[in-house]
């Protein structure tokens, strides 16, 4: 995702002659026409400029895509200088004095980058690479045109980080059509940069101004020449390129700069922004790039607040589906499950209901019942055989079951007195399914309630009016 918005960066090496960029899809290389001052024809800007926006491929709502640019030493002066130990703001002054002194034109007209060679508690020793200001932002502002965010170093430098040991004492040799580039490493700080003239004794300018035993070579002019006479005299390699478009020392150096994040002496025309505070009103949006990335911003406003009802809109025909589809299995469910509840109702209907009869004449019996004989058939006829205490318990055993509104009919057919007892045959009928009350054999947590409230001997007593039981059966 990163990728889609902000692509990989580009490595250009901008030469008097030439300009070389190269990314992971391919390479470009375009010649450069300079006027007699030294800066870029109008025509040959327009030219870089489309060809630039072509190979890059910017679309109009990406960051612009970043550019690390190497410059030939055309142009390119190098001090060592020693400071007084010093840090933060101080270091900064007493530096920009220090160049002021060294340098032909104050700091302000130089685009200028420093790095520390050595450090103890007195002195500080430092390398100083400037150039003229507007060179660089001659550079700038063209590749920023082509939609690039160009940062600048010494293309030198770049070359030194394909050396087996970057940070080792040697020299980096760069070989053009036109001119040769020398540059002096020590513990991977340029100590020294030299422009050789091609024509003459190329050879022995570099072993007269390389004091270093080995000195890497690369380029594409007169290398096996000046190689064989170098090797002669000093450890002379080749750093050897992989050919193809935008494929040179410099730019693979800058490449493996970026990917191993190895740090180069940057070339800046303008001190480093300073940490502020992010302040809407103070914003210039009458530039380009401050009005496009108002709108940007705008634009994502609008898709977050967007978003949920566009959700919503996007999911609806998936949620219809889905809904459908579970009132499909629902009524499928229905049609199959429906017919086998109406039969167990239907069954439990029709079933005789002998255990609810037992369940009645067992609430109902008195103290000391002994049952003889119990039938009962389909029809709900009933014929009860039993022998109580007195008639009394007779009398309130039939009165118990009338009461309870299950039977009909409840006759006592025969009644004979057996030595203090009372042999007795009744006869009943249970009520019609619609007529008769439904038996509530466990207690309801209500009637629970109520029970337990009192607790131990008292849990079972009733108010008078509705005596305690259960099924709605008086106890005696």
């Amino acid at each position: 995702m990163r990728e889609f918005f902000n692509p990989p960066p580009v490595f250009i090496e901008i030469a008097p002659a030439s300009l070389k960029a190269l990314r992971e899809e391919g390479g470009i290389e375009l010649p450069l026409e300079r006027a007699a001052d030294g800066k870029l024809t109008a025509a040959c800007r327009e030219k870089t400029v489309a060809a630039l926006q072509g190979f890059v491929g910017r679309k109009s709502w990406q960051l612009r895509v970043q550019a690390v640019c190497g410059i030939s030493l055309h142009g390119v002066s190098l001090r060592k200088i020693s400071l007084p130990a010093a840090t933060g703001d101080e270091l900064e002054r007493v530096l920009r004095l220090q160049i002021e002194n060294e340098f032909p034109l104050p700091p302000d007209d130089l685009a200028w980058g420093w790095r520390e060679i050595s450090l103890d508690a007195a002195r500080l020793e430092a390398v100083v690479v400037a150039i003229r200001r507007e060179t660089i932002e001659d550079y700038d502002g063209l590749l920023s045109a082509a939609g690039l965010a160009p940062e600048f170093t010494v293309a030198a430098f770049a070359r030194n980080l394909l050396c087996p040991a970057p940070d080792g004492l040697q020299a980096v040799l760069e070989i053009g059509r036109n001119y040769c580039e020398l540059a002096l490493f020590e513990r991977g700080v340029s100590v020294g940069l030299k422009i050789l003239p091609l024509p003459g004794d190329l050879a022995g300018s570099v072993l007269k101004n390389a004091p270093a035993k080995t000195i890497y070579v690369s380029g594409t002019a007169a290398q096996n020449e000046v190689f064989e006479k170098l090797s002669a005299h000093a450890d002379c390699r080749r750093l050897e390129i992989a050919a193809g478009a935008g494929s040179s020392a410099a730019t693979l150096g800058l490449k493996k700069s970026v990917a191993l994040e190895i740090p180069l002496l940057p070339l800046r025309s303008k001190p480093g922004p300073a940490k502020t505070k992010f302040n809407l009103p103070q914003l210039d949006f009458s530039e380009a790039e401050s009005r496009r990335w108002l709108l940007r911003g705008a634009a994502l406003l609008v898709l977050l607040l967007v978003f949920p009802f566009a959700e919503a809109l996007l999911l609806k025909p998936l949620l219809a589906r889905k809904l459908d589809t579970l009132t499909r299995e629902k009524q499928e469910f229905v049609s199959l499950a429906e017919p086998e509840m109406q039969f167990l109702e239907s069954l439990k209907q029709s079933q005789p209901p002998y255990l609810d009869a037992l369940y009645v004449f067992s609430k109902a019996a008195p103290p000391g019942l002994h049952l003889d004989s119990l039938t009962m058939d389909q029809h709900g006829d009933i014929q009860v055989r039993a022998t109580m205490q007195s008639a009394d318990q007779v009398m309130d055993f039939r009165s118990k079951l009338i009461a309870s509104g299950f039977f009909a009919n409840i006759t006592v057919e025969e009644q004979s007195p057996n030595q203090q007892k009372v042999s007795v045959r009744m006869t009943a009928q249970w009520k019609s399914a619609g007529l008769r009350p439904a038996v509530k054999i466990d207690p309801s947590p209500d009637e629970v309630g109520k029970s337990n409230v009192g607790g131990g001997a008292n849990a079972n007593v009733g108010d008078g009016n509705h005596p305690p039981g259960i099924g709605g059966i008086p106890q005696s």
